[in-house]
Formats: C-alpha cells, sequence, structure tokens
C-alpha cells in the first residue's frame, strides 16, 4: 500500500498509541494531521485523508469530509458458530433486563451507548442506562473467567498482528487459532478481533471492532498501519 500523497488525521491530543501509528506513517512518505477542532475540519479531498482515533473523532469527521469507515456489523458476534462463542451469547432489549440471570456481562448492541461490563444485578445495569428506551437492544453473555486475551489486526482475512493485552503467554497459539476464525466466517475488509482462552473452553472469540478506533494493546504499529489505513479507504469498487 503506498500512503504517499496520503494524510492521516488523528486527535491533537497525546497518545502513545496513535503517536506510533503516525511516526509510521511519516517514515513511508505519508502526512499526519493532528486536529483539535474536529468537528471544523480545513477543506480536505475525502479520497486522500484516513482516520484513526476515537469513534466521536472519526465519525464526526466522516460527516464533514465523506469519507467511508468500515466498521463490522453491530450483530456479527451473534451470527458465528456457537463453536466460536463457546459462552451463551443472546440479543435482548432493555425491557427484558429484569428477567436475566445476574451476574451478566451486558454490552449495547449499538456500541458505547454504556459501560460494557458484568452486571451484578438489575438495579446496578438500571444505574448505568438512565435515560436510554426499553426497546434499546442489548447483548447479553454468559460470565465466563478468561485467563488470556489476545488482540489481532486482520486484513482481506489475514492476521497481521496479534498480542496478548491480558494475562500472559505466547501469542501465537491465539494468532492461530484469529487466523482460523477468520477463514471461517464473512468479515470485512478491516477488522479488528478480540478472542479470549479460558483453561476449560480454550479460545474463543470476544468481539470485533473497527480498525479505525482500536487501541494496538500491544500490536506492532509496523505491521498493523495497513489494516487501520483500509478502515477509512474508499472502495476500489
Amino acid at each position: 500500500m503506498n500512503i504517499t500523497g496520503l494524510t492521516l488525521l488523528i486527535p491533537d491530543k497525546p497518545d502513545c498509541e496513535r503517536d506510533a501509528i503516525a511516526a509510521v506513517w511519516q517514515h513511508l512518505g505519508g502526512q499526519v494531521l493532528r486536529l483539535g477542532r474536529f468537528w471544523d475540519p480545513p477543506p480536505l479531498d475525502p479520497a486522500r485523508v484516513r482516520v484513526y482515533g476515537s469513534d466521536s473523532f472519526c465519525l464526526v469527521l466522516q460527516q464533514k469530509i465523506g469519507f467511508p469507515l468500515c466498521s463490522p456489523p453491530d450483530d456479527l458476534l451473534l451470527t458465528i458458530h456457537p463453536d466460536h462463542l463457546k459462552r451463551r451469547v443472546t440479543k435482548r432489549s432493555l425491557g427484558d433486563a429484569s428477567g436475566l440471570d445476574y451476574p451478566a456481562f451486558i454490552k449495547s448492541a449499538i456500541p458505547k451507548l454504556f459501560t460494557s461490563r458484568i452486571y451484578k444485578s438489575h438495579a446496578a445495569l438500571l444505574a448505568q442506562v438512565s435515560g436510554l428506551e426499553i426497546s434499546t437492544e442489548i447483548i447479553v453473555s454468559e460470565v465466563v473467567h478468561f485467563t488470556r486475551e489476545a488482540r489481532a489486526f486482520v486484513l482481506e482475512g489475514s492476521v497481521l498482528d496479534c498480542s496478548i493485552y491480558e494475562g500472559s503467554g505466547d501469542a501465537d497459539d491465539a494468532e492461530k487459532y484469529i487466523q482460523h476464525l477468520a477463514h471461517s466466517i464473512r468479515l470485512p475488509r478491516s477488522v479488528v478481533i478480540d478472542a479470549g482462552f479460558t483453561d476449560q473452553r480454550g479460545w474463543c472469540v470476544l468481539e470485533f471492532n473497527a480498525a479505525w478506533g482500536a487501541g494496538l494493546n500491544g500490536c506492532r504499529p509496523e505491521l498493523v498501519w495497513q489494516c487501520i489505513a483500509a478502515a477509512s479507504e474508499p472502495s476500489a469498487d
């Protein structure tokens, strides 16, 4: 991928992971523009920019400038075979939450409407979701203790790099599992996959993330920058 003439847009606030991607980008001949007032960007050619930052940063710039963003479907986790989940995962609504078995790991189906975590009770969940409609969809997962968690950047079905970010151990087996998963299901061109390991159940997929907003979590910037660049690249069609 030739990035000469391409500008990477990142927030102006210092961040070690974004700064590392920016350094690789500049080393390879691209330009980096750090934006503070990202809601009021300068005139830019949408075909010549790429982005890496928080959800609000990238989504607002998408609206203002007009480039595409490649993101996994919100319900992708619910479409894959149970062999890759190895735990109960269902889609419900906040209106159903009083009847759930707690504790449960709960996240919003639309990312980041509230904090994704283990909720010990219905009351604890209600304290986090004040103001949301009872029709708001949530993803509810059986609580499982993972001894290791890994992140991989995947471009066109190939793992560019993989790192253990929780727990310890060699990332090779995690990479092999995620590569197998990537060959087993339909994925966006660019995606970040998190996987978890339990001694009883082995490796399974935790979640899918958009590369334009995902932290490196130990992955090497010189190996994964292409995945990030492709996440806001215009389609060849």
